[in-house]
C-alpha cells in the first residue's frame, strides 16, 4: 500500500508541474504560414506522345497548359531538361527556364526523356511532366554505298531515308582516314552497341563512327586483333554476326571467330585449322550462316582439302569455338551428297528460303561442270545444339554465261538462283532446270548485287547497283530495288516504284544503316 501511495503522489506532482509550467510560458514565436500554390500541368504536349525529330532540321515547340490554385505566381520557377537514356552514357542537357519550350534540336541521334518541372520556391514543392524524344540525324538511317570516285579513290554516298529520300554525297570526305583505293566491302552492325561501320578496301580496312562517319589511323582494323601480325592483309572479305552471341570474319586469307561477344570483341588467332593441328587451310571467301534462325554455327569451305567444315556454337551447342571441325557424312544422308565433294569453291549464298537455306556452288575442274549444294544450318525448337541438314545437290545445266557470273543471290520464296554478269541479270530454277534472262542493263555495268537478309523479312526483294560509263565515276551509279514475282510458272522480276536512286558513285558494296542501337 505504501508503495502504491508513493507512485500516485509522484504522478500528481508531475501533472501539477506541467500545468503550472504551461500556464506561465508565453509563446512569442512569429510564424508566417504560406498556402501552397498548387500547380496543374495539362497533358497537352506530353500524354501519349513521343517526339520523333531530325537533328539540325526540327524544332520542338511545347506550350504547356498550366493552371494555378492562386493567381499570384511570383514564387514559381520553370525548368526544361533533356536526359539521354542510353545505357552507360547518361547525359543531361539544360534547355531553359521559360514557361514554353522552343528547342532547335542539335543533338546526337538516340533516345531521350524530356522533363518539364515547375517548382514553388517558397514551399519547395515540385510538379513534373515528361515525354520521350527520339532523335535522328539526316545520316541516322538509309542505304550507304561504298564505291570509287573519278580519281579511283573510295567514295561513300548515302540514300538517307530519315525524312524524304535525300542523296548525301561523299560523306567520308572529312572522315580523317587516309586516301584509300580499291573499295571492296561494307559491314554495318546494327545489333551491338559498341561497333562502327567497317569500310574494307584494297589498302586496308577502317572502322568508321556510325554517327558522324569519322575515323582515322586510330580506327585501323589492325586494332581489332590481339596480335595483328597473324593477319597477312587487313582486307575484310566477309563478316557475319548472330545477334550479340557470335562473330565471324574472313580477313585476308584467314578466318577469325569469336564465340561470345559478351567476353570481348577482339579477334585472337586464325581459326581456319583443326583442333590440335595448326596447319592453316585456304577458305572460300563467303561464310554460310542462317540469319533467319540465328543459329550460332557457321559453315565455310576448306578449299585446300575440298570439303565443308563447321565452326561456332561451342559450349555444347553444336560445334567448336576458335577452330574448325569436319562435317561428317552419315548413312542416312550420304545419298544426298558428301560433305567432302573434292570440288573447287565458287561462292556461298545465304537465303531466307524455307528455314533459311544456304547454297554453295562448286566447280569440277576436270569437266567444267558446276554444282549447287543446298543445306540448312539450324537449331532445334527446344534444347541446345545446332544441326547441319543436307537438302540436295543439283547440277547447274543450260545456264548462259554462268562462268561469267560476278554476283549471286537467292529467292526467299522460290528455288530461284539469281546471278549477274557484266550487264545481264539471269534467274535459274535449280530444281526444275529452267532459266531466264530477267533484265538486260545494256551499256550499263552491274557493279553490285545485294540481298538484305536482316530487314527484308516479309518480301522477296534484292538490289542491283549499276554504272553508266558515259558519266563520271563519282555520279554515274544507280541503285534499283527489284521484287521477285512469286509465280511457279514463270521466272520474272519487277522494279519497285520509287525505289531507284541515281547520281551515286560507282558502287562496289551496299549496306543498310539503321538508327543506332539495338
Amino acid at each position: 500500500m505504501d508503495i502504491m501511495r508513493n507512485v500516485l503522489y509522484i504522478i500528481l506532482l508531475l501533472t501539477l508541474g506541467n500545468w503550472m509550467f504551461s500556464s506561465c510560458y508565453k509563446d512569442e514565436g512569429n510564424y508566417d504560414y504560406h498556402e501552397i500554390n498548387e500547380v496543374i500541368i495539362g497533358d497537352k504536349g506530353f500524354a501519349d506522345t513521343t517526339y520523333n525529330v531530325t537533328a539540325f532540321v526540327d524544332t520542338i515547340l511545347i506550350k504547356p497548359e498550366i493552371s494555378f490554385k492562386m493567381k499570384e505566381n511570383k514564387n514559381i520557377v520553370y525548368e526544361w531538361k533533356l536526359i539521354s537514356v542510353a545505357v552507360g552514357n547518361r547525359k543531361e542537357y539544360a534547355l531553359g527556364n521559360a514557361a514554353e519550350l522552343n528547342f532547335p534540336v542539335e543533338l546526337s541521334s538516340g533516345n531521350y526523356t524530356l522533363y518539364f518541372k515547375i517548382t514553388d520556391t517558397v514551399n519547395t514543392v515540385e510538379y513534373l511532366k515528361m515525354v520521350g524524344v527520339i532523335v535522328q540525324n539526316i545520316q541516322s538511317s538509309g542505304w550507304i554505298v561504298l564505291g570509287e570516285n573519278d580519281e579511283g579513290f573510295i567514295q561513300m554516298d548515302m540514300v538517307s531515308t530519315v525524312r524524304d529520300t535525300v542523296i548525301l554525297k561523299n560523306i567520308l570526305k572529312d572522315s580523317g582516314c587516309p586516301p584509300l583505293k580499291k573499295p571492296i566491302n561494307l559491314w554495318v552492325i546494327d545489333n551491338f552497341n559498341k561497333n562502327m561501320t567497317h569500310v574494307s578496301t584494297g589498302d586496308g580496312t577502317y572502322l568508321i563512327d556510325r554517327e558522324n562517319f569519322t575515323g582515322g589511323e586510330h580506327t585501323n582494323y589492325k586494332y581489332s586483333f590481339y596480335d595483328p601480325t597473324v593477319v597477312d592483309e587487313f582486307v575484310l572479305k566477309d563478316a557475319l554476326q548472330i545477334k550479340y552471341f557470335a562473330r565471324i570474319a574472313i580477313v585476308g586469307s584467314n578466318l577469325f571467330h569469336i564465340g561470345s561477344l559478351l567476353e570481348g570483341e577482339i579477334f585472337g588467332q586464325p581459326a581456319n585449322h583443326y583442333k590440335g593441328n595448326y596447319d592453316f587451310f585456304a577458305v572460300g571467301d563467303k561464310i554460310g550462316a542462317n540469319i533467319k534462325s540465328r543459329a550460332q554455327s557457321f559453315v565455310v569451305y576448306n578449299d585446300t582439302d575440298k570439303r565443308f567444315v563447321k565452326i561456332g556454337g561451342g559450349g555444347g551447342m553444336g560445334s567448336t569455338d576458335g577452330y574448325c571441325d569436319s562435317l561428317n557424312d552419315t548413312r542416312n544422308d550420304i545419298n544426298i551428297f558428301s560433305w567432302k565433294p573434292g570440288l573447287d569453291y565458287v561462292t556461298t549464298i545465304n537465303s531466307r528460303f524455307l528455314n533459311g537455306n544456304t547454297y554453295t556452288i562448286l566447280k569440277d575442274a576436270e569437266n567444267g561442270k558446276y554444282y549447287l549444294y543446298s543445306y540448312c544450318i539450324d537449331k532445334p525448337l527446344w534444347g541446345t545444339g545446332n544441326f547441319f541438314k543436307k537438302l540436295g545437290k543439283y547440277e547447274i545445266i543450260n545456264c548462259p554465261e554462268f562462268e561469267k557470273a560476278r554476283f549471286f543471290g537467292a529467292s526467299a520464296l522460290r528455288t530461284f538462283l539469281i546471278y549477274a554478269t557484266d550487264s545481264k541479270l539471269y534467274a535459274y530454277d535449280f530444281q526444275s532446270g529452267k532459266f531466264k534472262l530477267i533484265k538486260d542493263f545494256g551499256t550499263h555495268e552491274i557493279t553490285c548485287m545485294y540481298y538484305d537478309l536482316i530487314l527484308e523479312t516479309r518480301s522477296d526483294c534484292f538490289y542491283i547497283a549499276s554504272y553508266d560509263p558515259s558519266l563520271p565515276a563519282s555520279t554515274g551509279g544507280t541503285i534499283t530495288k527489284f521484287k521477285v514475282n512469286n509465280d511457279p510458272n514463270d521466272i520474272s522480276i519487277e522494279a519497285i516504284p520509287e525505289s531507284t536512286w541515281t547520281g551515286l558513285c560507282k558502287i562496289k558494296s551496299i549496306q543498310y544503316k539503321r538508327r543506332y542501337g539495338f
